[in-house]
């Protein structure tokens, strides 16, 4: 009979490659998954931001109408479609109002904006409203829930 000589690997060797393996995905996979929740933190972040930023676009593009006396507020609630008003700090509508809804509703298509585009479990969870305060000075604050800008981030 004629002798074999095989030069493959045993089945021993294979299994423990692969129980090497098991043990480094489960050490790096428990690693990488806060990260994971970071970056999705930081989309929703950038949406915010950027509806911060049709906010102070709106209110230039209607500078010609704005009443300087007056601060501006959107407050938008963060339902499925989301849904948003624009009214003076008293309440009240005018000229400005009605061309700030519409330039903050072209630069957001927030009309088919939905909750679910959020994507940190944080902000699907537990962000309810958003509201946009454009004071008389220029400055501009953003409020999630009626706390800051940075409420939707871990601490």
């Amino acid at each position: 009979m004629k002798k074999l000589n095989n030069k493959g690997f045993s089945l021993v060797e294979l299994i423990i490659v692969i129980a090497i393996m098991a043990i480094l995905v489960g050490v790096v996979g428990t690693q990488v998954i806060p990260y994971l929740e970071n970056s999705r933190q930081a989309k929703d972040y950038q949406i915010l931001s950027s509806w911060n930023t049709a906010a102070m676009s709106a209110y230039s593009s209607s500078a010609a109408k704005i009443d300087s006396t007056k601060n501006y507020v959107i407050s938008i609630s963060v339902d499925d479609p989301c849904t948003y008003t624009v009214k003076t700090a008293a309440g009240t509508t005018d000229d400005a109002t009605a061309l700030i809804t519409k330039y903050f509703k072209d630069l957001t298509n927030i009309d088919t904006f939905k909750k679910s585009s959020f994507e940190s479990k944080k902000a699907k969870n537990e962000l309810t409203s958003v509201t946009i305060t454009i004071y008389s000075s220029g400055d501009i604050i953003l409020e999630t829930n009626g706390n800051t800008f940075d409420a939707i981030e871990s601490k």
